[in-house]
Order: structure tokens, then C-alpha cells, then sequence
């Protein structure tokens, strides 16, 4: 099946927008904090109060998570749609988020809308969606690294709790997660 690489009129007047706003409100972002700030760090007073103004301009936008289906407050973008879209974000590590998109966070909000319980739900997706906590997630093991058919960690029932037992390594931004989903 052939993929439809053409891009409406309406939507490339978006992307046209998102390139001009990443080169003039994002990039210097970069060149300010010098890599000494995470993006994800959301404890970063100074990073915090550059980054929700523009964080609104995104949202006025209607662009905030579009990868995310209407029901989470996305568009539900299609994969052509968020290449286009992250070839752009891709020039700053603030971009993503700036724009509600960024990873983990973006794959963890999927998984806790689709499998999280109502507690899980109301105690990290609300806050993850708008972009005021970060997650992380752990797959990486030391005597496999990503290849699940290796992993050793284990989560087990144990009555009304699960237990996670093993190692994870390499668990990206987890020093600014306020949870992180475990592959076992």
C-alpha cells in the first residue's frame, strides 16, 4: 500500500509556522542554557518560566500533543503528519518540549491512558499531559540490554502489591521522572 507523502495547504501553513516559532522562540533556548539544563527537569525555576509561555503559544496553536488522540487532548496526528512535524522539533532538545511530544513522556502517556488504573490515571496522566511532570522508562537490563527475550527483572504478585525484582540500567532522565514504567 502506497504511503501519501503530500502535504494539504492547511497543514503546511502549521508546519511553516512551527519552523519560524523553533528558529526564533526555541533554538535560543539552546545557546541560553548551554546544555546545563534538561528539558525535562521540571524543578528548573528559570527554564520553567521561559519555557510555559511558550508552551501556551503552542497550545493557542491547537499543536500541544499531537500525537495523542482527541480523547487525551490531541489531534491524533498520523505518522506522516509527526515526521513532518519532528523534523522540525528535532533541531532543539527544548522543542518537544515545548510542544507536549516529548520521549518518554509521550509513549508513557499512551501506556497510562490504555492500561493504567483510575488511580494511576488521576495521579500522573493529568500532570504528564500538561507538561508539568516527567517519566521515564526502564528496559535497558546489564546482560541483555533491550532485547526482552533476555530480561531477568520480574514483577510478581505478592497479595494485593506487585514486587518488581531485578536490574535496570540506562533508564534516560530518571533523575527527573516522577514515576517510570518498568518493562519486565
Amino acid at each position: 500500500m502506497p504511503i501519501d507523502f503530500e502535504v494539504e495547504p492547511e497543514f503546511q501553513e502549521k508546519l511553516d509556522w512551527i519552523d519560524g516559532f523553533v528558529r526564533e522562540e526555541v533554538e535560543p533556548l539552546d545557546l541560553y542554557f548551554r546544555g546545563e539544563v534538561s528539558p525535562f527537569d521540571k524543578s528548573n525555576e528559570t527554564a520553567r518560566a521561559l519555557i510555559a509561555p511558550l508552551q501556551q503559544q503552542v497550545r493557542d496553536r491547537d499543536l500541544w500533543a499531537c500525537h495523542l488522540g482527541p480523547e487525551l487532548g490531541g489531534h491524533g496526528f498520523g505518522q506522516v503528519r509527526l515526521a513532518l512535524m519532528n523534523e522540525i522539533l528535532g533541531r532543539s532538545p527544548f522543542a518537544p518540549s515545548v510542544f507536549g511530544c516529548q520521549a518518554p513522556d509521550s509513549g508513557n502517556a499512551e501506556i497510562l491512558a490504555h492500561y493504567g488504573t483510575e488511580e494511576q490515571k488521576a495521579h500522573y496522566l493529568g500532570p504528564l499531559l500538561d507538561g508539568q511532570i516527567s517519566s521515564t522508562y526502564a528496559m535497558t537490563e546489564p546482560q541483555g540490554g533491550s532485547d526482552p527475550g533476555v530480561f531477568t527483572c520480574r514483577a510478581l504478585r505478592d497479595g494485593g502489591e506487585w514486587v518488581v525484582n531485578g536490574e535496570k540500567w540506562f533508564a534516560s532522565n530518571y533523575r527527573y521522572a516522577s514515576f517510570l514504567i518498568v518493562m519486565v
